[in-house]
């Protein structure tokens, strides 16, 4: 059961955060986001897993375009995390693939607007009620996010949470929702 809902501030978080670079260079101390780091409003997109199918085919492409991106800051958005209980480096690893031929979005994540956050053993999730499929196999720990996206207004405020709890579906996580949310 969901235990974030709108309305709600947001816990205290703690999430690693590996930036990437242009070239080969490898940044190996990962970077703390915490609560005082995450500007208003902010969305939080959280994912099953990395290089999975749905996550990597259907979800987060759809935020990663020049027109999603634009009308997010359009809305005032600060930042866009997407979050995944990964280790960081494969959390950095994903996102540098998923941009890899779309240098147009690529520098968003090296200006730092979007940030592939970690939220290795699901602390955070656990936290607000979003660990999925919790006897996954595959998973670290057994542990998966549930596809959703959540809003994080001033001070901290939850606006909106989507969450998506049918397999391989897109619906109140992805990014119409969300712009629709942000734009009420």
């Amino acid at each position: 059961m969901t235990s974030i809902q709108a309305g709600d501030i947001l816990p205290e978080v703690s999430f690693d955060f590996l930036p990437s670079t242009e070239g080969d260079a490898c940044v190996y101390l990962p970077i703390k986001i915490t609560n005082e780091k995450i500007q208003s409003p902010s969305v939080i997109v959280v994912v099953p897993g990395a290089f999975t199918p749905t996550c990597s085919e259907k979800h987060i492409p759809a935020y990663l375009t020049t027109s999603a991106i634009e009308l997010l800051k359009k809305s005032g958005v600060k930042n866009l995390y997407i979050l995944s209980v990964e280790s960081p480096f494969i959390t950095r690893a994903w996102g540098e693939q998923l941009i890899k031929d779309k240098p147009e979005v690529a520098k968003y994540i090296y200006d730092g607007y979007i940030k592939f956050i970690s939220d290795a053993g699901a602390r955070f999730l656990s936290t607000v009620g979003l660990v999925g499929e919790p006897t996954d196999l595959y998973a670290k720990n057994g542990l998966r996010g549930l596809r959703s996206a959540i809003i994080v207004g001033n001070g901290g405020k939850i606006e909106y949470v989507g969450v998506d709890r049918t397999r391989g579906t897109v619906v109140d996580s992805g990014i119409d929702a969300v712009l629709s949310a942000l734009n009420k």
